[in-house]
């Protein structure tokens, strides 16, 4: 039997990137504040103008609050089950629309909110109201009937949606999270969690894969960035922030580790004459 539930979540503070297992897929729909999700390979940032469907498995999520101190969403969880009778159910008209081959798989999509969203919403929290033997089978046909919607409007991203939740993770799809993640700061513990490893796994792949540990890794990569970014003229104080320090003096500290030089003496040393003329 297809599982669904509604959920509404409200606060007043700002909470922290937390790990987050999703036992279902989700449906979130931001009414108030920004939502930051983060999986292996992707990361996205949901506003409260727009809504989200996110995969099922491990994912990192911080809840930010708007102007005014207050987060709400109302999220709509079903299982790989109802997605899968949905796609059987409606096949004939599924079967009509033009595939795309090679389309990447997507762990979440994100739309933006349209009148019917917003009457959509509205319509689940009522349905929050009515007793249990009667919300579950409206709950299914509210389901059909947001996916209907969504298929009619973006098909093929519907069905780039990946519910398969892996629980191995391959050299290459570590390559991916790592790779994709080198400016986003995320903490040992955090990549080990999105690549469904525990961290002693995660170092061994790592150093198997790289030949480096990954504090050497990172600190190369952000340096390389970094100085590429600096020889295309950027301000230092712009560029740490851009390969994911909080503050220029611990970005300094690294650069002058990495190159024996601070990032203002290394892009003036390189600067072209022409450039170095228009800045003095």
């Amino acid at each position: 039997m297809d599982k669904f539930n509604i959920h509404t979540y409200v606060s007043d503070r700002q909470a922290p990137r937390n790990k987050v297992f999703l036992p279902q897929n989700l449906v979130s729909f931001l009414e108030q504040g920004e939502k930051v999700v983060y999986y292996a390979n992707n990361k996205t940032i949901i506003t409260d103008n727009q809504f989200a469907i996110l995969s099922s498995g491990n994912c990192l999520m911080t809840e930010k609050l708007p102007v005014n101190n207050n987060y709400s969403s109302t999220m709509l969880f079903f299982d790989n089950t109802a997605l899968t009778n949905f796609f059987i159910k409606y096949a004939s008209i599924i079967d009509k629309i033009p595939s795309k081959h090679g389309k990447m798989k997507k762990p979440f999509l994100v739309f933006e909110k349209d009148e019917f969203i917003h009457t959509y919403i509205a319509s689940l929290k009522l349905i929050q109201l009515k007793s249990a033997s009667f919300s579950d089978k409206i709950i299914g046909l509210k389901f059909e009937e947001l996916m209907l919607h969504l298929l009619e409007k973006y098909p093929n991203e519907v069905l780039s949606f990946q519910t398969k939740n892996q629980e191995k993770y391959s050299d290459f799809e570590i390559r991916k999270a790592v790779e994709l993640n080198i400016t986003n700061s995320l903490t040992l513990e955090e990549l080990a969690f999105l690549c469904h490893t525990s961290i002693s796994t995660f170092k061994r792949k790592f150093l198997k894969i790289y030949h480096q540990t990954p504090s050497q890794y990172f600190l190369q990569q952000k340096m390389e960035l970094a100085k590429s970014l600096l020889l295309q003229n950027k301000n230092p104080s712009e560029v740490f922030y851009k390969v994911g320090y909080q503050n220029h003096s611990s970005f300094t500290q690294s650069f002058k580790q990495v190159y024996g030089i601070t990032p203002k003496q290394f892009q003036q040393q390189n600067l072209d004459p022409s450039q170095q003329f228009l800045n003095d």
